[in-house]
């Protein structure tokens, strides 16, 4: 393998590892520092790269289960065989709605918690951080805040990860 393979090899790694649906860890990054005969900036720019692009899917994953998930909120109960009558459909309506607006009142605090860039920062955690992005995405946390936060926490962790003796 010459070492554009090798450094390709690391960014697949570290975008696939770091996928939500995904249980693998960052091997190649870990195998690459044990050897210690590559370049450590380069490993550095290649995994943030990676991870860029990991956080940005994960975020519009997050995105897409909202919107899937929402309709069926709104939509519950809406096949039936029978027509139902004024006062049913009403109901059912006034039941939805409510529903619907739980679920958009737990997601605004969410969006509000006061703690939320606390919780954002502890995304570089290999496994579990994953998720907070994806999570964020289906709360619609605001992308900028996010993608900031968990790129300098990746970047601190992945720092330490390589450079340390």
């Amino acid at each position: 393998m010459n070492q554009f393979e090798i450094y390709l090899l690391l960014f697949t790694d570290v975008l696939t590892s770091n996928f939500a649906f995904n249980a693998s860890s960052e091997l190649v990054l870990n195998t690459m520092k044990s050897f210690g005969n590559y370049n450590n900036w380069l490993i550095l720019l290649v995994a943030i790269i990676a991870y860029i692009f990991s956080v940005c899917i994960n975020y519009i994953f997050g995105t897409i289960c909202y919107k899937i998930l929402a309709p069926a909120t709104k939509n519950e109960g809406a096949v039936e065989h029978q027509q139902p009558s004024k006062n049913e459909d009403k109901d059912n309506n006034l039941v939805k709605n409510k529903s619907n607006i739980e679920i958009n009142k737990k997601i605004s605090n969410i969006q509000n918690f006061k703690f939320l860039p606390l919780i954002i920062a502890i995304s570089f955690v290999p496994f579990f951080g994953k998720f907070i992005i994806l999570l964020s995405g289906f709360c619609r946390v605001n992308f900028k805040t996010l993608f900031m936060i968990s790129i300098f926490t990746k970047f601190v962790y992945y720092s330490f990860l390589i450079f340390s003796t």
